[in-house]
């Protein structure tokens, strides 16, 4: 597949061999298992839909098309295939596509970056037509996947095999395309579990339905009772077409604290209000996720009226598509808050290190910053970081510790000055929370002195 067209070369095939390179192209697949005809097809750049008719000319079949919306105009893509049997048409579910295959690949002589294999993000030039777009996709082979409108961005999937570093080289030379990157992977922030085997906190009951929302890209959500009044809305990006899920049950997590059904342990009670939320599954079932679901998620959540947009993953690579989502994101008013890491490296840690991104490391029950933080000077200061949860990471529930906790709940408390403040804007609301910021005078014991702390003092003045 590449644009709109279909080409096949196929000499008594099983038809569920072809179907398999059609999910390969990124459509959903559904075939009755009780049928696997052999085909035997040769055609060069038909129209897809007039191609799948050639192709399952023996079948009874169902196509579904989804439309792309980006500055080249609307474009349509096949996005479902389901093939019955001939007047049988009992219900299907359709496979998803796979995703593809996690690469490394050099972006100059010295440098690298994980990506996803055979995706590029690109941005077209203003003025470009529909059909100098088709021409660049044909040229290349290349399938228009998804866009998102508002940042101008498009999602290529390439052929099999495509070298994606002589591709990037390609269209920084073409003077349609303004800007092309991999689409970049980005993981999750491993919570670390405590020693305390304790039980998890029975949680609050959260009874939030009004309020400046905070928007949680993460793992996914479990639904769970303390939270149902809490959730504005939700959705699962990995399939947009499933409920929200969490395999892992990080973003679960997240969503006890930034709601305000769980505190971090070492808070006060006056911080414990509760805040509506939106809690987004970016990540697959490995803790990953590309740089284009993560902007897509973002601009859901807004679209949805989140005002804190919480984030607990990274890479330490910079992407600048991904910096304009978060300048676009605070445009539109949104405070964006990230968690630094949990490795010392001193390396920034993106999207925590970008200019208009809040990066919080973690505090200690006792106060102190949690010796396994990040730090450097993108790290903007460090808050309460350790919960006793009701629910796990890959495991029982118990005290977990992270600068996602820390995150999450600076998330929580910002959200909670914005509904105090109603006429504050994002600016407003980052500037007050800076001036409270403890100071540290004792440094003993802490090998992260510089970084101020956003304690229950803090708090406490900061809500005032």
């Amino acid at each position: 597949m590449a644009a709109d067209t279909l080409s096949i070369h196929a000499n008594q095939a099983p038809l569920s061999e072809i179907l398999a390179q059609l999910q390969e192209s990124g459509v959903r697949v559904g075939m009755d298992d009780r049928i696997n005809p052999l085909i035997t097809a040769n055609f060069e750049d038909r129209e897809i839909g007039e191609g799948i008719k050639r192709l399952l000319a023996d079948c009874d079949y169902a196509l579904s098309w989804q439309t792309l919306d980006g500055p080249a105009g609307k474009m349509k893509r096949l996005s479902e295939v389901l093939v019955y049997k001939p007047g049988d048409r009992r219900p299907l579910i359709a496979r998803p596509a796979p995703p593809p295959d996690v690469a490394q690949t050099k972006t100059s002589q010295t440098n690298s970056i994980v990506c996803l294999k055979n995706e590029i993000l690109l941005r077209l030039r203003a003025g470009v037509t529909r059909e100098q777009f088709r021409a660049l996709l044909l040229k290349h082979g290349a399938m228009a996947m998804d866009g998102i409108p508002a940042l101008g961005i498009y999602r290529l999937r390439l052929p099999p095999g495509s070298n994606l570093a002589d591709i990037l080289n390609d269209f920084a030379k073409d003077p349609l395309v303004l800007r092309s990157e991999p689409n970049q992977v980005y993981r999750s922030i491993t919570p670390v579990r405590s020693g305390d085997s304790a039980p998890g906190n029975s949680p609050r009951t959260v009874s939030a339905s009004t309020g400046a929302a905070v928007a949680i890209l993460d793992t996914g959500f479990t639904p769970n009772a303390a939270l149902e009044n809490a959730v504005v809305t939700s959705l699962d990006a990995t399939a947009p077409w499933l409920a929200i899920s969490d395999p892992l049950g990080h973003g679960t997590q997240m969503a006890f604290i930034a709601a305000g059904a769980v505190s971090p342990a070492g808070t006060d009670s006056g911080s414990t209000a509760s805040v509506p939320i939106i809690p987004i599954r970016t990540m697959d079932a490995q803790g990953l996720t590309s740089g284009f679901s993560l902007m897509q998620s973002m601009i859901f959540s807004l679209e949805q009226g989140a005002k804190v947009v919480s984030m607990s993953w990274g890479s330490e690579t910079d992407s600048g598509f991904l910096n304009d989502a978060i300048a676009y994101a605070r445009q539109q008013g949104a405070v964006l808050v990230a968690a630094a890491g949990n490795e010392p490296t001193g390396r920034p840690f993106y999207p925590a290190a970008l200019p208009d991104v809040i990066a919080v490391a973690a505090l200690t029950p006792d106060g102190n910053v949690w010796n396994q933080s990040n730090y450097g000077s993108f790290v903007k200061f460090a808050a309460p970081g350790f919960a006793t949860l009701p629910v796990g990471f890959k495991g029982p529930p118990g005290m977990y510790g992270g600068s996602s906790i820390a995150a999450a709940y600076t998330a929580h408390v910002i959200a909670q000055y914005l509904a105090v403040h109603p006429k504050a804007d994002a600016g407003t609301a980052i500037d007050a929370l800076l001036k409270t910021l403890t100071r540290p005078t004792d440094t003993s014991g802490s090998i992260h002195p510089e970084i101020p702390r956003f304690d229950n003092a803090a708090i406490s003045a900061f809500l005032k």
